[in-house]
């Protein structure tokens, strides 16, 4: 079973157990962790933005993140999939 640690600026680690597949702003949501997400997981706001900083995720590339963005690690959650150990950065933007 994967593990998905989320990372924050200014507070504590938040870690969570995913399933292969899962969809990491699900994840979020289970473990308790809240990123923005006013269309509902939908992708087409880009709120919900995190930055891969180990790990990886399976996501699909998005018109709301540029190609220097997605190089840096930048996805968007909601489209996201988790596809092993993952270290996301939230909230550090």
């Amino acid at each position: 079973m994967p593990k998905v640690v989320f990372r924050f600026e200014d507070e504590p680690d938040v870690c969570a157990a995913a399933q292969m597949g899962e969809n990491l702003l699900a994840v979020a949501r289970r473990a308790g962790v809240v990123l923005d997400a006013p269309c509902d997981g939908r992708g087409s706001c880009g709120r919900c933005r995190v930055r891969i900083a180990a790990g990886a995720l399976d996501a699909p590339k998005s018109f709301l993140i540029d190609e220097a963005d997605e190089e840096s690690g930048w996805r968007l959650a909601c489209l996201s999939r988790v596809c092993g150990d993952v270290i996301v950065e939230a909230g550090l933007f």
